[in-house]
C-alpha cells in the first residue's frame, strides 16, 4: 500500500475514471478489463441509439449483451484508502458532487495537492494541482496541463461538465468523451492534442504567406505614408510660394499706387502754385480798382465847382493809371488728368479678375482614375476575406480556414448570436468596409445556385426581410446555372452572360458609392449606393459550396 506522497499521486492517477476523470465512485469492471464509475457507464450506454449493444468507452469492445455489472471491491477500497491517507497528511482533495453539480474542496489550491509544495501546473483530467516533482507522471501520460491559476471549469464541456478531451472536425467544436455518444457519434473526432498539432501545421504552412502579405502590405503602407508626407510637403510648399507671390503682388500694387499718388500730389502743387500767383495779381488789381472807384465816388459827390476843380488834376492822373487795366482773356491752366494711371490700375485689376475666373473654371486635377482591369485591381486592392461563423445559417458548414461555406444536411449546433441568419442560408464576412477601395473574388464553380454581394452591417438577420438583395440594405448577384441577375431592394435586373459563371470579382469604391461586378475580366454590372456606412461582403449558398478566393499580391 502506498505511503509516500509521490505514491499517493500515482495511485490517484490510476484510480481515476476515464469518463468523468474523477476518483471512482462505485467502480465497475467490464470483461475487457477496463473500469468505470457505475453511473458513468450506465449514462454512456443510455445515450447510444442501439439498445441491445454495449460498448466499452475506452477500447470500444462491443458486448452483444449487457454485462452483469458488479462493484469492484478492490478498487473501491483503494479509493477509500487514498482518501483516508490524503486526509491524514493534510493534503487537498476535490470531489465532485454529482447530485448538485459543484466541487467540494479541502486544502488550498495554491499548493501541490500531493506534498503541499508550490504548485506550478494543474492537470485537467485529474483536476489536481501539482509541483514539478509530482507533475512527471501526468506528463508521461500526456495529460492536459494548464497554469495553476486557470479555473478548471473553463476547460470543461458546457453540456456534460466533463473535461475537454476531443475535437470534432466536422463541426469544429470541442467536446468531452460523453459527447461522442450524441450528435457527434458518426463524426470525425480526434484528440485535442492531434487537432492542435494539425491546426499548428496548417497555420505553419500559411505563416509564410501571411508574412509575405504583411511585408507587401507594409511596403504599400510605407508608400502611402510617403505619398501622404509628400502631398503634405508639396501642398505646404505651394501655399508658401503663393503666399510669397501674393505679398509680392500686393507690394508691387502698393508701390505703384504710392508712385501714382506722389505724381498726382506733385502736379496738384504745381497747378495750385500758378493759380495762387494769378489770384494774388487779380486781387491787387481789384484793390486798386476799388480805391479808384471810391475816389471817383467822392469827387462826384462834391457840388462846388472850385473844390471839384481843385482835385481834378489828381483824379485825372489816377484815372490815367486805371485806364491801363484792361480786361485780358486769361488762358486757364490745363485740368489735371490721371486717366492714364487709372487705366494702368484698371488693367491690373482686369487681369487679376480674368485670372481668378480662369482658376475658378479650371477643374482641379485629380489622380488618374484606376483602370477597371481585374489584374490591376487585384494587385492594388486585393483582399482575402474570411467568413464570420457567428453569422452562419445553422445548416451551413464553415471551413476550417473560414473561406468556404457549404450547405449541408446536418443541423449545426452553433451558439445563439444576434448576427446569425435564422431563415436563409447566408453568411457574411468578418471584414467590414466604410472607406477606401477593396477588391475580392468569389469561386462559385461548385455551386449551381447562389447569391453573392454585400450588405450593410446594420441589415437585419432574422425573418423574411433579410434575404440578400430583397431590401434597401443589400446588393446581390444571383447565379442559377448559366443565368445571372442583379438584385437590390426587390428589384431584379437580368444580366447576359456567355456561359455559366465560375468566378465573380467585386471592386468596392466606398467614396464613389460603386460596387463593380466582374466576370471573365469584363464588367458585368455596377451597383450604386451609399457605401460610406459599414458594409460586409456576403454569401448566400443554395447548392453545394461557395468560397472566397485567396488573393496573393
Amino acid at each position: 500500500m502506498a505511503s509516500s506522497s509521490s505514491e499517493i499521486g500515482v495511485t490517484l492517477d490510476e484510480l481515476t475514471c476515464p469518463v468523468c476523470f474523477e476518483l471512482y465512485k462505485e467502480p465497475t469492471t467490464l470483461p475487457c478489463g477496463h473500469s468505470f464509475c457505475h453511473l458513468c457507464l450506465e449514462t454512456s450506454w443510455e445515450s447510444t441509439e442501439e439498445d441491445t449493444t454495449c460498448v466499452c468507452p475506452s477500447c470500444l469492445d462491443v458486448f452483444p449483451q449487457k454485462p452483469n455489472l458488479k462493484k469492484n471491491v478492490i478498487i473501491s477500497n483503494l479509493v477509500e484508502n487514498i482518501k483516508l491517507k490524503k486526509g491524514k497528511v493534510g493534503l487537498g482533495v476535490k470531489v465532485r458532487d454529482a447530485d448538485h453539480g459543484y466541487m467540494i474542496s479541502w486544502g488550498t489550491e495554491s499548493y501541490c495537492e500531493l506534498c503541499n509544495g508550490e504548485a506550478t501546473k494543474r492537470c485537467v483530467p485529474c483536476d489536481l494541482l501539482c509541483c514539478e516533482k509530482h507533475l512527471k507522471p501526468h506528463q508521461q501520460q500526456w495529460h492536459k496541463l494548464v497554469s495553476a491559476g486557470v479555473k478548471i471549469e473553463e476547460l470543461r464541456c458546457i453540456e456534460h461538465g466533463k473535461p475537454i478531451r476531443l475535437y470534432c472536425k466536422d463541426d469544429g467544436s470541442l467536446m468531452c468523451l460523453m459527447c461522442t455518444a450524441g450528435e457527434h457519434q458518426y463524426h470525425k473526432v480526434v484528440a485535442v492534442e492531434i487537432a492542435h498539432a494539425e491546426l499548428k501545421d496548417v497555420l505553419t504552412a500559411k505563416y509564410p504567406h501571411v508574412s509575405q502579405s504583411m511585408e507587401s502590405v507594409a511596403s504599400q503602407l510605407q508608400q502611402v505614408q510617403e505619398e501622404e508626407e509628400q502631398a503634405e510637403n508639396s501642398s505646404r510648399d505651394a501655399e508658401d510660394r503663393l503666399e510669397e507671390k501674393r505679398m509680392l503682388v500686393c507690394q508691387l500694387v502698393n508701390v505703384s499706387v504710392d508712385l501714382m499718388k506722389s505724381e498726382i500730389k506733385k502736379r496738384k502743387m504745381e497747378k495750385l502754385s500758378l493759380l495762387g500767383k494769378q489770384r494774388e495779381k487779380l486781387e491787387q488789381q481789384m484793390e486798386n480798382l476799388r480805391q479808384g472807384k471810391s475816389t471817383m465816388d467822392r469827387a462826384l459827390q462834391k457840388l462846388e465847382a472850385v473844390s471839384f476843380l481843385q482835385g481834378s488834376k489828381d483824379l485825372l492822373k489816377r484815372l490815367e493809371t486805371m485806364s491801363h487795366f484792361k480786361s485780358v482773356q486769361r488762358t486757364p491752366l490745363p485740368v489735371l488728368d490721371f486717366s492714364k494711371e487709372e487705366k494702368k490700375l484698371d488693367g491690373l485689376i482686369t487681369f487679376n479678375k480674368n485670372y481668378l475666373l480662369e482658376i475658378q473654371k479650371e477643374p482641379v486635377e485629380h489622380p488618374e482614375e484606376v483602370e477597371l482591369d481585374q489584374n490591376n485591381l487585384r494587385n492594388l486592392y486585393g483582399r482575402t476575406l474570411s467568413l464570420d461563423p457567428n453569422s452562419a445559417y445553422r445548416w451551413i458548414k464553415i471551413s476550417r480556414g473560414l473561406t468556404s461555406a457549404t450547405l449541408t444536411g446536418t443541423y449545426k449546433q452553433y451558439p445563439e448570436h444576434p448576427d446569425r441568419f435564422d431563415l436563409y442560408p447566408q453568411v457574411v464576412s468578418f471584414e467590414s468596409f466604410s472607406s477606401g477601395r477593396h477588391y475580392w473574388e468569389v469561386d462559385v464553380s461548385s455551386s449551381s445556385s447562389c447569391g453573392i454581394g454585400i450588405c450593410l452591417n446594420s441589415m437585419g438577420r432574422k425573418g423574411r426581410g433579410c434575404v440578400l438583395g430583397g431590401n434597401p440594405e443589400s446588393w446581390c448577384l444571383n447565379k442559377h446555372y448559366d443565368k445571372c441577375s442583379a438584385y437590390h431592394n426587390k428589384q431584379c435586373t437580368t444580366l447576359s452572360v456567355p456561359r455559366e459563371p465560375k468566378l465573380f470579382g467585386f471592386f468596392l469604391d466606398c467614396e464613389a458609392g460603386e460596387l463593380t461586378c466582374f466576370i471573365d475580366s469584363q464588367v458585368l454590372h455596377v451597383f450604386r449606393g451609399n457605401f460610406m456606412d459599414p458594409v460586409k461582403p456576403a454569401i448566400g449558398v443554395c447548392v453545394n459550396s461557395v468560397r472566397f478566393v485567396h488573393l496573393v499580391k
